[in-house]
């Protein structure tokens, strides 16, 4: 389910995307695939991309480069530091393009998960968006990448 949310959203703090998605999986194996590099790059990404990851270092303080690989052979790099790594519950990391309409402009992303009887629910809200554009462009990627997320076997 995907509920784009810029209700309450303060003049100067941009716009906020919310996208909730239930995981047949434990959030321990959720957890993992957005903080081990092998994991991560078989998902991250919109469908018609390919991850390559430049460097991880899922801890306060530390950094992840990585670079979109799309279908139409463009590159898109993209950059951040992790402010909050709780395991198995909490991400949350900057979000810097590296190119594009929205290079360096650093915004944030949350990743929440809730254990629901062994299952998970993953919340990721992606704020301080700059407008209903790249609110859109930002909730088509997530849904599409969310997507090979919901479908990866975490087992």
């Amino acid at each position: 389910m995907t509920m784009p949310n810029n209700a309450g959203s303060p003049a100067g703090e941009g716009f906020k995307l919310i996208i909730t998605r239930h995981l047949r999986a434990p959030r321990e194996a959720v957890f993992r695939a957005w903080t081990d590099p092998e994991a991560l790059v078989q998902w991250f990404g919109p469908e018609s991309v390919t991850a390559r990851l430049v460097s991880l270092d899922p801890r306060p303080g530390g950094r992840y480069s990585l670079e979109m690989h799309g279908a139409d052979g463009g590159v898109y790099p993209l950059s951040g530091e992790y402010r909050e790594v709780s395991p198995p519950s909490r991400l949350v990391f900057t979000w810097i393009w590296g190119s594009g309409d929205f290079a360096g402009v650093e915004t944030l992303v949350t990743v929440n998960l809730d254990d629901i009887n062994g299952e998970t629910r993953l919340t990721l809200t992606h704020e301080r968006l700059a407008n209903e554009h790249a609110l859109e462009l930002h909730n088509q990627g997530w849904t599409s990448t969310l997507g090979r997320l919901e479908r990866l076997d975490l087992s």
